[in-house]
C-alpha cells in the first residue's frame, strides 16, 4: 500500500483555473447545473484523482460524470500535482464531449 503513505497536496492551497471553453459552457447552463457544477467542483477540489484518468489523444485528462436531472453531464479537467492547480477545461453532455475536447486541446 504506497499509495496509502503517499502524502496528497493540501487542498486549502490548491488553486483553481478555468479556460474559457469552460466558462462559456457553464454559462449556458440553466441555474441548477451551475450549482450541480459548482458542487461537483467542490468535490474535485477536495481529490483531485476522482474523475476518470483518460488515455490515447486525451492522455492527462480527467473526467467527471455527473447527473442533471436526466441529463448525464462530463466534466474534463487536468490536474498538476507539482503546481497543485485543477484547471478546468470543460463541461457537456456525451455527445461529441471526447472530440470537441480532443480538438480543443490539439488547438491550444
Amino acid at each position: 500500500m504506497e499509495d496509502a503513505n503517499r502524502e496528497e497536496p493540501k487542498a486549502s492551497r490548491r488553486t483553481v483555473q478555468q479556460s474559457t471553453r469552460f466558462g462559456k459552457a457553464k454559462r449556458r447552463l440553466p441555474p441548477n447545473g451551475q450549482l450541480a457544477l459548482d458542487e461537483q467542483v467542490k468535490k474535485i477540489l477536495a481529490n483531485p484523482l476522482l474523475g476518470e484518468m483518460k488515455v490515447g489523444a486525451l492522455k492527462g485528462v480527467r473526467v467527471l460524470k455527473f447527473k442533471l436531472g436526466p441529463l448525464q453531464l462530463l466534466l474534463a479537467y487536468q490536474f498538476n500535482q507539482r503546481r497543485n492547480v485543477i484547471e478546468l477545461l470543460d463541461v457537456g453532455p456525451h455527445e461529441n464531449f471526447y472530440r470537441d475536447l480532443d480538438s480543443y486541446l490539439r488547438r491550444r
